[in-house]
C-alpha cells in the first residue's frame, strides 16, 4: 500500500469492542483509522471529519446499521459505506444496496478480502471527490463567464471576433461539464467496485483535460492574435482529427439519443492546415448536427475522402432541414435557425476557416429531410499570413 493510503480515513463503528479494535489494528498501518461505539458516535465523527470510508457492523442497540446507512446517506450521499454482519440474510443485504450500501460483508471475513474491499472504496471516495471538485469549479468557471457576459449593454459592441472567442470558449466548458455528469454517474452506479470500468473513468478524465487545454489553446491565439508564430499550420491526419471531434461530442450526441456513424476511406496524405482552426469548425457543424435532429431516431453521419486533388468532408443529419431562404443565409454571423438560443455564429466561423484555408463549404438541404454540409479543402495550401481568429 503506497505512504499517501495514510492520508485516508477510515471510521468503523460496531458496538462490540473486540471487532471494532480488530478492524482497527488491521487497517491501522495503511489509514487513518478512527473508531465509534454506536452510530450516533460515528455521525458525530463524520461532522467533524471527511472520512474515505465507513465500515459499520450492523446489528447494533439502538440503532442498527441499516438506520445508520439512512442517517449516513442524507448527510453524506457520495460516501463510501461497507456493512459488515454475522448475521446476514438475502432481505438484508438487499435492503442495505437499495439504500445506498456500497459492499457487503459477512463474518467471519478474511483480512486479505476486508483490505481489497478497503481499498477499493477508497479509491472510489477519492475519485469522487475529484469528480465533485472538477464539477464546482466548471461550473463556477461558465457561471462567471456568463455572468460577465450579461453585465454587458450589448454583447455586439465587443465586436464580433468577441463574441467568437466566447462562442468558442462554450463548447469545450459544455464537453467539459458533460463529461463531469458522466463520471458521476460511474460512480454512482457502481455497487461492485470499478472493475472493467474504470477504463472508460480514465477515459472520461482525459477528455475533461483535453478540453481544459482546447480553451488554453483558443486563449493563447486570442492573446496573440496577429503574431506570425501563432499562424503555423502543420500537416494533420483529417480522419484522426474527425475521430477526435465525434469524441468531443459524444456527450452531447449520448444526451439526445444521436447515433454518430463515420466512415473514411484509406489515405496516408496529410493536410497542412491550422489544426485549432480546422477543428473548431468541424466542432461546430457536428453540434450544430446534433442539435438539429429529432429527439429520438437522430442520426448524423460523418465521412471523409480524398478525391481529385482535395480532401471531402461531409457531415450529414436527418433533422429538421432549411428552407432555402435560410440556406442563402446560414453562413451569415448573427444569422441562426434556432427558435430558442444560438448566437448564429457557429456556422460564421465554420466559412471563415474553410476559407483561410481556400477551401469551400455547400449546403444541401430542405425542410424535414435533414441537411447535408461538404467541406472541400485543397491537396496543395498555399502559403499565407492569416491571422488565425481574425480573417478580415
Amino acid at each position: 500500500m503506497p505512504d499517501e493510503s495514510k492520508h485516508y480515513t477510515v471510521v468503523v463503528i460496531d458496538d462490540e469492542r473486540g471487532p471494532r479494535e480488530s478492524l482497527r489494528m488491521l487497517l491501522k498501518n495503511d489509514y487513518h483509522v478512527l473508531c465509534a461505539d454506536s452510530v450516533d458516535a460515528g455521525l458525530d465523527i463524520l461532522q467533524c471529519t471527511e472520512a474515505d470510508v465507513v465500515a459499520m457492523d450492523i446489528r447494533m442497540p439502538h440503532k442498527n446499521g441499516i438506520d445508520g446507512l439512512r442517517e449516513i446517506r442524507e448527510k453524506h450521499p457520495f460516501l463510501a459505506v461497507i456493512l459488515i454482519t454475522g448475521f446476514g440474510s438475502l432481505e438484508t443485504a438487499q435492503e442495505a444496496i437499495r439504500l445506498g450500501a456500497n459492499d457487503y460483508i459477512r463474518k467471519p471475513y478474511d483480512a486479505g478480502e476486508m483490505r481489497e474491499v478497503i481499498q477499493r472504496n477508497v479509491q472510489r471516495s477519492r475519485l469522487e471527490r475529484c469528480r465533485q471538485r472538477a464539477e464546482k469549479e466548471l461550473t463556477q468557471l461558465n457561471t462567471q463567464l456568463l455572468d460577465e457576459l450579461e453585465q454587458k449593454d450589448s454583447l455586439a459592441t465587443l465586436g464580433q471576433k468577441s463574441m467568437e472567442f466566447v462562442h468558442d470558449l462554450r463548447s469545450p466548458l459544455t464537453a467539459m461539464l458533460g463529461y463531469v455528469d458522466l463520471l458521476a454517474r460511474e460512480l454512482k452506479g457502481d455497487r461492485e467496485g470499478l472493475g472493467d470500468r474504470s477504463q472508460d473513468t480514465t477515459e472520461y478524465l482525459g477528455h475533461i483535460e483535453k478540453s481544459v487545454m482546447r480553451c488554453k489553446e483558443l486563449s493563447d491565439l486570442w492573446m496573440n492574435r496577429g503574431k506570425t508564430n501563432h499562424q503555423t499550420r502543420n500537416p494533420v491526419d483529417i480522419p484522426a482529427l474527425l475521430e477526435d471531434v465525434i469524441r468531443n461530442g459524444h456527450h452531447a450526441a449520448t444526451a439526445k439519443g444521436v447515433k454518430i456513424e463515420f466512415s473514411a476511406t484509406p489515405n496516408t496524405e496529410s493536410l497542412v492546415i491550422n489544426r485549432i482552426q480546422i477543428s473548431r469548425a468541424l466542432t461546430n457543424m457536428l453540434l450544430n448536427a446534433i442539435e438539429a435532429v429529432p429527439p429520438t431516431g437522430g442520426q448524423v453521419r460523418i465521412w471523409y475522402r480524398l478525391v481529385t486533388g482535395q480532401h471531402e468532408i461531409g457531415i450529414e443529419d436527418n433533422g429538421c432541414g432549411m428552407t432555402d431562404e435560410q440556406i442563402q443565409h446560414v453562413f451569415e454571423p448573427f444569422f441562426t435557425t434556432k427558435t430558442i438560443s444560438g448566437t448564429g455564429l457557429g456556422l460564421a466561423i465554420v466559412k471563415e476557416a474553410i476559407t483561410a484555408h481556400h477551401g469551400t463549404i455547400r449546403v444541401e438541404s430542405r425542410v424535414d429531410q435533414g441537411a447535408k454540409f461538404i467541406i472541400c479543402l485543397p491537396v496543395n495550401q498555399p502559403p499565407v499570413a492569416v491571422d488565425p481568429i481574425c480573417a478580415n
